[in-house]
This record gives structure tokens, C-alpha cells and sequence, in this order.
């Protein structure tokens, strides 16, 4: 079965890399208040499941709007 173009794959490495002494890009990002663990623990995902858990965010942000906008309207 051919795939189509433009299928997301999965990343070749199931381990995400890590970070060495000589990478001040990544110590940069920490220190500038990037929470790195955060972004280590979604690259261990896979793309379908980092897809869910946005999916659902984004139906919790949008259901949290909807209220918002009705007690607006309704005060």
C-alpha cells in the first residue's frame, strides 16, 4: 500500500535524544523558563497520540470559551 504525500511517520528513533554539556541552546531554553521535561516527555510520544492529547485540549480550551462567552452575555 502506497502512502500518501504528506504522511506523517514515526520519528526513527523511539528514544528522544538527549542533551549534552556542549548544547547551550537547550541549557539556554531552561534557563530562559522552557519547561524541557515537558517538551523530552512529548517527544517520546508518538505523532497520533501528541495529536489526541492536542485534540483534547483544544476541545477543553474551546468548551472553556463557549462558557466564558455565555456568562458574558448572561451578566
Amino acid at each position: 500500500m502506497e502512502r500518501p504525500s504528506g504522511t506523517i511517520l514515526a520519528m526513527r528513533s523511539k528514544d528522544p535524544r538527549v542533551p549534552s554539556d556542549r548544547e547551550p541552546a537547550w541549557a539556554a531554553a531552561e534557563a530562559y523558563g522552557c519547561d524541557m521535561s515537558l517538551l523530552e516527555s512529548n517527544l517520546r510520544k508518538v505523532p497520533a497520540e501528541r495529536i489526541r492529547a492536542h485534540s483534547r485540549a483544544l476541545g477543553a480550551a474551546l468548551a472553556l470559551r463557549e462558557a466564558m462567552e455565555s456568562r458574558a452575555v448572561g451578566s
